[in-house]
Parts: structure tokens; sequence; C-alpha cells
């Protein structure tokens, strides 16, 4: 389901590669789970916020990189082994 996806590490978010970065590559999955789109960014979003991210959407992960990595591998953690929407917010809000 991941698509073997390694962890973030703090400083991919101040890497330029030729490769797409994990967090891109979850920021992808995500969209694509909230069904694309319009919908799928507002889910990344949300599911995002709720892992901890909790800063304005025009903020760079770069500007906050332990707290964007935390956030991201914790929904890598999740996503990993779970495609469904509701499973997905449903183990972020029990989570602490």
């Amino acid at each position: 389901m991941n698509d073997s996806i390694p962890k973030v590490q703090v400083d991919d978010f101040s890497k330029i590669s030729a490769e797409r970065l994990p967090h891109l590559k979850i920021e992808d999955r995500l969209v694509l789970i909230g069904g694309g789109g319009v919908d799928g960014v507002a889910f990344k979003k949300k599911i995002l916020k709720m892992a901890g991210w909790k800063y304005h959407e025009l903020t760079s992960y770069n500007a906050h990189p332990e707290e964007a990595c935390t956030a991201f591998n914790k929904v890598l953690d999740i996503i990993s082994s779970n495609d469904n929407k509701d499973e997905i917010e449903r183990v972020l809000k029990e989570s602490p």
C-alpha cells in the first residue's frame, strides 16, 4: 500500500533531488486516498493537521522540519497498512 515509501528524515525538507522525496510521496498518496482533486487536497491537509502539523498551508515544512517529520512519519505508519479514509481518520483521532 505504501509503495515502499521510506521514513521521512528531517533533512528531506531542505533537499533538492531528482527523486521524489518521501514526504511528497506521502502527500500524493493522501490526495489519492482522499479522492483526488480538491477533495484529495482537503483530505491531505486535514490528515496532516490531525497528525500534528499545526501550521498554515503556506508554511514551508522546512520552517519546522522536526514537527513536519513527526507528522509525516505518523501518517506513513498508518497508510503503510491502510488506505481507507475513515479508518485513517479514526486511527489518528485515537492516537496521542
